[in-house]
């Protein structure tokens, strides 16, 4: 699996939700056993940072 960078755009693999968002930042998992938390900016979301386990995610566009 590729992990999820810096300006890519992202939406939920595990919920439907119909947003997708870009990442904005990434926090190493604490434990071997614990994905890392990306945060993303949702369009149209409520505006603010979101932290969701990477494992969560599918990159719909990668950032160049």
């Amino acid at each position: 699996m590729n992990s999820v960078k810096i300006g890519d755009l992202v939406r939920m693999k595990t919920h439907e939700t119909g947003l997708v968002g870009i990442v904005v930042g990434r926090h190493a998992g604490w434990k071997a056993t614990h994905s890392a938390q990306i945060g993303i900016k949702w369009f149209g979301g409520s505006g603010k940072t979101d932290w969701e386990p990477e494992a969560w995610l599918e990159v719909v566009s990668e950032s160049r």
